[in-house]
């Protein structure tokens, strides 16, 4: 059947009359009918009952117009989708996230991203976690990716993968044996920190805020790579998402194991775009394969 007896179709249910129909879609009221009388052939059976007052829909008819509508309707997303993927073949990308997120995750998905992309360009930034809804919503990035307690008046959450803090440790680490880790356990060994404020998820664990203010460092670094480091050279401990840690979790060369509370357990990060702003094609299309790559992840 042609998309076109279909759009006759529906324009005379919708005015109930051949002669509207034909008058809205500027086309002779003899031509309408008979694809109408096509379709009622194919059918073998009556779609409207004419009547003196006009076309008055059949059983049959009705259910027909449920499958026109979804299928235009379905029709009209796949359409607005590839428009998308037009317009998106270039421009530019502000991504704002906290810095675990932009030693694997982000990367990886860029580079998906620029097979079907190739002219779209990135500015990618590292940010406190509680200075990414504000860049979002001023406009100095179109997604973001933090921590996710309450939700930031004037963002909207996509999309969001568990990530709460664990144990980071060399593969050949006492603790490494171990399925969880009690705090009591893990305050036993050296620790290396993160210079900065811990990520909104330790707030909802006050046992966790407590156990961490009660540890001296060994180490302090701003820098995830210096302390990856650091932990590879058995210098210490120290509590991330495994999210800073793909390549090295996959390839063995570190361990990470969740801490014995529900409560930290409970951590995730977030993607958020501004909800008062429409994002450009490629920053849409790119939101939605990050949606897509959340999605996948077996522990998400």
């Amino acid at each position: 059947m042609h998309a076109a007896a279909l759009a006759y179709f529906r324009e005379t249910a919708r005015r109930g009359s051949v002669r509207k129909a034909a008058s809205q879609l500027n086309v002779a009221a003899s031509a309408l009918n008979r694809q109408i009388l096509k379709l009622e052939a194919e059918f073998g059976t009556p779609l409207f009952e004419r009547q003196a007052s006009g076309m008055k829909l059949t059983a049959a008819g009705e259910l027909l117009l449920r499958h026109v509508t979804a299928t235009f309707h379905d029709f009209d997303r796949v359409r607005i989708a590839i428009d998308d993927l037009r317009e998106a073949r270039s421009g530019h990308v502000t991504i704002s996230a906290v810095d675990s997120l932009l030693i694997d995750f982000v990367p990886r998905a860029i580079d998906r991203f620029r097979t079907a992309f190739p002219a779209v360009v990135f500015t990618v930034l590292a940010v406190a976690p509680q200075e990414v809804p504000d860049q979002l919503i001023d406009g100095r990035a179109d997604i973001g990716f933090t921590f996710v307690g309450q939700i930031d008046k004037g963002t909207e959450l996509l999309a969001e993968i568990k990530a709460p803090l664990g144990v980071i440790m060399p593969f050949d680490h006492p603790l490494a044996a171990k399925a969880s880790i009690s705090f009591d356990e893990a305050k036993a060994y050296p620790f290396l920190a993160q210079a900065g404020p811990l990520p909104r998820s330790a707030d909802i664990d006050p046992d966790f805020a407590a156990f961490r203010a009660g540890l001296v460092p060994r180490l302090t670094s701003n820098s995830i790579q210096m302390l990856k480091r650091s932990i590879r050279l058995g210098m210490g401990i120290a509590f991330f998402t495994r999210l800073g840690f793909l390549e090295e979790l996959e390839l063995g060369e570190l361990v990470w194991r969740p801490f014995a509370s529900q409560a930290i357990n409970r951590g995730r990060i977030g993607l958020l775009t501004a909800s008062e702003r429409t994002l450009s094609a490629p920053a849409k299309q790119f939101a939605r394969q990050l949606c897509d790559d959340i999605a996948r992840t077996s522990w998400s």
